[in-house]
């Protein structure tokens, strides 16, 4: 069990204090984010702000957000990342449901503030990008402002437990209402451990910071970087889906770990940016949060570094990362899908399905609980939802199998649709036609119930290739599946929808 808390690196040096801490819009030393650190829990000191409090922010993807998630933390609060793309509603809806005390927004987003019904418990809103303040129902203050005259400040830092909450990062809930996911220090040290260990990170890599501040992943890219004295580049928003901009800063500020989701690599492999000199400084390239297809992955490969490592990692933000594996030779050689590894620090994995107990069944997919360390403590103000967590245990709701002795991760459970009576996972229709040369991404929706239940298929082409027939498209299904699981439609798109996580929105598709 770890006993550590998270936040600011101690600086033992003025060499190390002018070493680069932040990369992006500008750049930061380890010297000046402490300062700017220290100024953001002054003021929360000033603001009465107790442990546990919350601090709500809401802006583009830059440096002073991570000044702003460290302050908070340095100060005993948890920060509340909401992404700058993210619609003044659900801004407005998670405050109300964190009532938080210091909410620190962009310029841009001040004119949605200033017309919102702001909870009680906001004492400031701080505005980056401004001097002064002014234009909201509570106080404002510019972020100019708001750091004037702390350059000499040092708080010391609060008293947490590695219990304290540190996080709450909302995620879609089944009600439409996003759920808060409540992330304790403890949560986030026994990960930071792991990948310190596991890759053997240090002062001298750059990690590249991709996901949003919301996304459990990008916990990976700023607490491991900043534990060991790296350099975080703050990929802007502008530049998350421009794959030249991305390669571009990667052979810039010599970037040696990269770690996003799956689409955001391929993107990088089809557009051809991924030159040998891009690649020439990545150590390590990790994935995680949909399936990787094995034929976008094997590309991948090809074009990285001998000495570039690859891992796929696995876990829902309600336990972080609570599974890793190594890519080897042999899993991109085979058309078998990747297993999801060995477990993450002290993590336990149980493999559970009430109504088929035969796990090892050839076929037989069961859902996969994770106990331990890394389970987060709930939902927050959900108590009806937290009772398994209190137990340090969460059912994922994920269907695995398991082959020699490998858990392979197969779909969703509320992916699992009835189809002429057999039980089918969209997830598997899915890497099956994933498996056809001509198409790039794909993803299947069930429509209808019962007799009338019918599958469609929407997908995307690879560059160069012939459309196909929907006949076609069946034959190659019928080779891999059986006839129900065969989809009866296809539609072609120049692009599947995605949410602000970079995942397939299959709510859009149904729509």
């Amino acid at each position: 069990m770890s006993d550590r808390v998270i936040g600011l690196p101690d600086i033992c040096s003025a060499e190390h204090a002018a070493r680069p801490a932040l990369l992006g819009r500008s750049t930061y030393s380890y010297g000046e984010l402490e300062t700017a650190v220290h100024a953001v829990a002054h003021r929360l000191r000033e603001l009465d702000a107790t442990i546990g409090d919350r601090v709500v922010i809401w802006m583009d993807k830059r440096p002073e957000y991570v000044q702003v998630m460290l302050g908070a933390l340095h100060a005993g609060c948890a920060y509340v990342a909401v992404d700058g793309a993210h619609p003044a509603s659900r801004l407005s809806t998670i405050v109300a449901d964190t009532e938080p005390i210091l909410l620190v927004i962009d310029e841009r987003r001040l004119p949605d503030v200033a017309e919102m019904t702001l909870p009680q418990s906001i004492r400031t809103v701080a505005v980056v990008g401004q001097a002064d303040g002014g234009g909201a129902t509570v106080p404002t203050v510019g972020w100019t402002d708001f750091l004037a005259n702390t350059e000499t400040v040092r708080v010391p830092r609060a008293e947490i437990t590695p219990s304290s909450l540190a996080a709450i990062l909302y995620t879609s809930g089944s009600t439409g209402k996003p759920k808060g996911v409540q992330i304790s220090h403890r949560n986030l040290a026994v990960f930071v451990e792991w990948a310190c260990a596991e890759l053997a990170v240090g002062s001298g890599d750059v990690f590249a910071n991709h996901a949003s501040f919301n996304f459990d992943l990008s916990t990976f890219d700023v607490f491991v970087a900043l534990s060991v004295g790296a350099a975080v580049w703050i990929i802007s928003d502008e530049q998350a889906r421009d794959p030249v901009a991305l390669a571009d800063g990667i052979r810039e500020h010599g970037v040696t770990v990269w770690y996003s989701v799956p689409s955001v690599l391929t993107l990088l492999t089809t557009s051809g940016s991924l030159t040998p000199d891009a690649v020439r400084s990545l150590r390590y390239v990790l994935f995680a949060g949909e399936v990787f297809p094995k034929p976008r992955l094997a590309e991948l490969a090809t074009l990285l570094h001998d000495r570039t490592v690859l891992y796929n990692l696995y876990g829902p933000t309600e336990t972080n990362v609570c599974m890793y594996h190594r890519v080897t030779a042999q899993d991109l050689a085979s058309e078998d899908p990747l297993p999801l590894g060995l477990p993450v620090g002290d993590a336990r994995l149980l493999i559970v399905d009430e109504e088929v107990p035969a796990f090892d069944e050839v076929g037989v997919y069961s859902e996969l609980v994770v106990e331990g360390d890394c389970v987060t403590p709930g939902y927050w103000r959900r108590e009806l939802l937290a009772e398994e967590h209190r137990r340090h245990r969460h059912p994922t709701g994920d269907l695995v199998s398991c082959i020699d002795g490998q858990i392979i991760y197969r779909g969703r459970k509320d992916r699992m649709v009835k189809l002429s009576g057999y039980r089918a996972e969209l997830g598997e229709i899915e890497s099956v036609i994933l498996r056809h040369c001509s198409i790039e991404e794909a993803a299947v929706i069930a429509s209808g119930a019962g007799s009338t239940a019918r599958l469609k298929v929407f997908y995307t082409l690879r560059a160069g290739a012939l459309d196909l027939t929907l006949i076609g498209l069946k034959r190659h299904c019928a080779e891999h599946l059986p006839r129900y699981m065969v989809p009866a439609a296809a539609t072609c798109v120049e692009a599947l929808p995605r949410n602000a996580n970079g995942k397939i929105d299959y709510r859009r598709l149904a729509g």
